[in-house]
């Protein structure tokens, strides 16, 4: 009789949605494969949208998250739920995406549980335990738990092959790329021949309070200084970023703040701008494989893939840096047509596929 294995993945954030769901589908399709999946709910309101999106079936809810809860109190809190979970529904593996706090917590819970524990997108680095703060502890501390480690590039690969890490390393491309895909496919971009659209998104712990201030800032001056240019900025609903950006951008014309984009909503955006603004991770990988140039509203990034190949820019977040390279991108049209080649260095839409090949093989193995 064949043994059927019980994997459970685990879901805090919405872009842990788009990046889990093609994996969790690749994995129910095996016929000798239970999937549970956890949420523990990082992000309540974006999460739920995108869980019945993809109808995904939720094994247990931890509903974690308070307004403004400290991260010693929401790992505190998480370790609890995770160990609860775990001596009643053991399992074979375990998976988790990224550099939450989910996704750490619940790596260590694996440890203490014996539980071998699968992470994908590993191997991202700074080089700066303290940039992006937490998310860079998130995962090495991950990434020396780990048993299975799908890297998105052979950039990633080296990385921890730099830290000694070489069993169990795979490069597999990142999933996002899998969900995009799948999105574009259905989609039709409808450009708007009057303006050039502009495509915003800042929501990093890093960036609240004055580094978000200069964005803004930034924004306004482009705005008058460019009349044919508008924003379309998905604000976070984290109140740090919503107050702020609220503060100094409503009612500003040719600045569209919206509350929230389901993912349809943002990949048209995207399929129809002209370039990319954000300190977003996800939209890093995303940009490029449709020929948008991105500008990183960031001084670091663990994803140099895509500066290397010269669609990315890092600009960081002082005023004047930002308004330069904004104009730059706006004007100089050999340096536009440069960053717009569709150069996908994180993916070929086939990551789920293979990461559920390589679980299989570590399973049977």
């Amino acid at each position: 009789m064949q043994k059927i294995y019980t994997i459970t993945c685990v879901i805090g954030t919405r872009p842990e949605v788009l990046k889990m769901a093609p994996l969790i589908k690749a994995l129910q399709a095996i016929e000798n494969i239970q999937v549970n999946t956890i949420v523990t709910a990082q992000h309540r309101s974006l999460l739920d949208q995108m869980l019945a999106h993809f109808e995904i079936e939720i094994t247990a809810d931890f509903n974690i998250m308070t307004e403004n809860q400290q991260l010693d109190k929401l790992t505190a809190n998480l370790l609890e739920k995770f160990s609860e979970y775990f001596k009643q529904y053991p399992c074979d593996l375990l998976i988790a995406q990224g550099d939450t706090t989910t996704t750490m917590v619940s790596a260590l819970t694996a440890f203490y549980h014996d539980i071998p524990f699968v992470h994908i997108e590993a191997g991202l680095r700074t080089d700066d335990i303290r940039i992006p703060f937490p998310e860079e502890l998130n995962r090495r501390i991950t990434s020396l738990i780990a048993s299975i480690h799908c890297c998105p590039t052979e950039v990633s690969q080296q990385n921890l092959e730099k830290e000694s890490i070489t069993e169990n390393v795979f490069v597999t491309g990142n999933t996002i790329i899998d969900t995009l895909y799948s999105f574009t496919n259905k989609l039709s971009p409808i450009k708007n021949q009057h303006k050039r659209t502009i495509l915003v998104t800042a929501h990093r712990r890093e960036n609240f309070g004055e580094p978000l201030e200069n964005i803004c800032l930034a924004l306004k001056n482009i705005i008058e200084n460019n009349p044919n240019v508008e924003f379309i900025f998905p604000v976070h609903p984290n109140p740090n970023v919503k107050k702020t950006v609220y503060k100094h951008l409503d009612n500003i014309d040719r600045i569209k703040l919206s509350s929230h984009l389901d993912y349809e909503q943002l990949t048209t955006v995207l399929m129809d701008c002209h370039f990319v603004l954000t300190d977003s991770g996800g939209l890093q990988e995303e940009a490029p494989a449709l020929g948008k140039p991105v500008l990183i509203l960031r001084d670091k990034t663990e994803r140099p893939e895509g500066v290397a190949c010269g669609v990315a820019k890092i600009v960081g977040t002082q005023t004047n840096n930002i308004i330069s390279h904004v104009n730059e991108l706006l004007n100089n049209e050999e340096l536009y047509q440069k960053m717009s080649t569709t150069i996908c260095p994180y993916g070929d839409g086939k990551s789920s596929q293979r990461i559920t090949e390589i679980i299989i093989n570590y399973l049977n193995n």
